[in-house]
């Protein structure tokens, strides 16, 4: 199982590397794009709830660059907690935040 979802992971984060390397930021990311990347981390909160590596939110241990803006930390931490507090499997949490995501008007 775990395997398969570094697999997953490993094959998902290919485009967001290669965003990473334009130096890209995810407010200039457009939704499509944001909410592949929100859904990922709400799986990875679903994944980190499952396997009890936090009891909490406020919990998670997150690693940083320390070059993130305020809004890319908010991001990332609203999404995995949204996947954590989900209750639900991995890839059910990362459908639930893309489809919750996509539906959010973006100007």
């Amino acid at each position: 199982m775990l395997k398969q979802l570094l697999l997953v992971v490993a094959v998902l984060a290919g485009p967001q590397a290669q965003a990473q390397d334009k130096r890209a930021h995810l407010d200039q990311m457009a939704q499509p794009e944001l909410c592949v990347y929100k859904a990922k981390l709400a799986a990875a909160g679903a994944w980190i709830r499952i396997h009890k590596h936090a009891t909490s939110c406020n919990t998670i241990k997150y690693l940083w660059h320390d070059d993130e803006t305020e809004f890319e930390i908010d991001v990332v931490k609203q999404a995995t907690c949204y996947g954590f507090e989900s209750g639900v499997d991995p890839i059910s949490a990362g459908d639930n935040m893309y489809l919750d995501c996509m539906a959010e008007k973006h100007l």
